[in-house]
């Protein structure tokens, strides 16, 4: 990429360099086109002026003067023959006729005496009549008008050139500064990608910006990475935690059905039964850890945002789950606040609150839940109180972690201890954090803290 930015900068100097000779050869044309225009146009001024000097069919030797005059100001050597070819005056007449001062004057902006070129005839006319011929050509003009025609292509070339050099060596300079600039961060993520490729899922592209492109592909590529970390992790977790789960309900399964066989148990139908409570417990353990996969799985997408009212969208959940605290004649109440409108994600949002009050559900007998919900800094919260048994101080720590049960849940053998980690791995995957409070005998609370967010 380096190579590739360099010549591409290159070709923009070389392109530079040719419209520059292109350009200087234009410039330089049109302004010969532009003195040769105004000498034309002076030269019919002074064939005019000449014509003009003819009056009542004899010239004006003072008129024809004054116009020689200034036709060698104009930088034309002149001479006027009449009809029959007898030269009537000239420029070397003329200065002859001048004062030593402005002779002096004249030469100092005209050679007078090194013409150049062979005299060109032009004939004259007066009312369709021929009167005379008029012979010129050009002065020598080293003097102060050629010199301000030299200056001024010396200046333009000077310009042209000065243009150039700036504006190819500014981009020589981005040439190798940016093909250093941009180069480095995409080496960065090569050998990041490297690295990834060999199994290394910790490794980070660090970027200074995330704006630019540059920005943003680093920024995916550490999300790619990070996803692929935990799912890594969670791969691991899953088969250890997995492994150590189904042992206890296979052990007890195998050791049923060797009783039944050699006879210990003579009940077969208790036999049977046990089994098939082991079995039961494996197939909440199968959905639990599909459920926790797909929690997992919640990470590595980016999430349908949207806005949503947080008054409506508790008032939606309560009424699909209040069947369910009926059928324990226990209250489950929303706070009555005002309208909340929030940009979030809310398929997750909905399993976190109603896996929250499904576990409160789980260990209230008395009372009810009760869901609030409000802003807190640069964020909302929905917290969920309960009056169940609460949970122990020490228990506190570990009520997020996998496949862990307290002391009540292996009492009651409700639940397989994944509905909170699936919270917790949900809140995580939307940057939100879960606090809890709670006092054996009073009840739970779990307050669900998330950011704002723009769609």
């Amino acid at each position: 990429m380096r190579t590739k930015l360099f010549l591409a900068f290159l070709s923009v100097i070389f392109i530079a360099l040719i419209s520059n000779f292109i350009f200087r050869w234009l410039i330089i044309k049109d302004f010969e086109d532009y003195v040769r225009g105004t000498k034309e146009d002076q030269f019919y001024w002074v064939l005019a002026s000449v014509e003009g000097s003819y009056l009542n069919g004899e010239w004006d030797r003072r008129s024809l003067a004054d116009s020689i005059h200034w036709a060698m100001m104009l930088g034309f050597d002149v001479r006027i023959e009449d009809k029959d070819g007898v030269e009537i005056m000239s420029s070397e007449d003329v200065v002859d006729s001048l004062s030593p001062a402005m002779r002096r004057r004249m030469e100092a902006l005209v050679h007078i005496h090194s013409a150049e070129g062979e005299f060109e005839p032009y004939p004259l006319y007066i009312e369709g009549k021929e009167v005379g011929t008029l012979y010129v050509r050009a002065l020598s003009r080293e003097g102060l008008i050629k010199e301000k025609e030299l200056i001024f292509k010396k200046r333009g070339k000077d310009f042209l050139t000065i243009s150039f050099l700036i504006a190819g060596g500014g981009a020589l300079f981005l040439a190798v500064f940016f093909s250093l600039f941009l180069s480095r961060p995409i080496k960065r993520l090569k050998s990041a990608a490297a690295a990834v490729a060999k199994s290394d899922f910790s490794v980070r592209v660090k970027t200074r910006s995330k704006k630019d492109e540059i920005g943003k592909l680093s920024d995916s590529f550490n999300y790619m990475a990070e996803a692929l970390q935990r799912e890594e992790a969670l791969r691991r977790h899953l088969t250890s935690n997995i492994a150590h789960e189904l042992r206890t309900p296979l052990t007890v399964m195998k050791a049923n059905v060797e009783a039944v066989i050699d006879g210990v148990i003579e009940n077969r139908h208790e036999g049977l039964e046990n089994i098939r409570g082991e079995v039961e417990r494996l197939i909440k353990l199968v959905e639990g850890i599909e459920d926790f996969t797909k929690a997992e799985a919640s990470f590595f997408s980016k999430g349908d945002y949207a806005r949503v009212n947080l008054r409506e969208f508790l008032d939606g959940i309560a009424y699909v789950m209040q069947p369910l605290f009926s059928e324990k004649g226990l209250e489950l109440k929303v706070a009555g606040r005002s309208d909340i409108n929030v940009i979030t994600d809310t398929d997750k949002l909905d399993r976190i609150i109603k896996n929250i009050i499904s576990n409160s559900l789980k260990y209230t007998e008395k009372g009810g839940v009760w869901v609030d919900y409000g802003t807190e800094g640069r964020g909302f919260f929905i917290e969920v109180r309960d009056s169940g048994a609460g949970i122990p101080a020490g228990e506190l720590p570990m009520i997020f972690e996998r496949f862990y049960r307290g002391e009540n849940s292996s009492a009651s053998g409700e639940g397989i201890g994944l509905g909170l980690a699936i919270v917790k791995e949900l809140i995580d995957a939307m940057g939100g954090r879960v606090d809890v409070k709670s006092s054996v005998g009073e009840g739970t609370t779990f307050r669900v803290w998330l950011p704002f967010r723009d769609i």
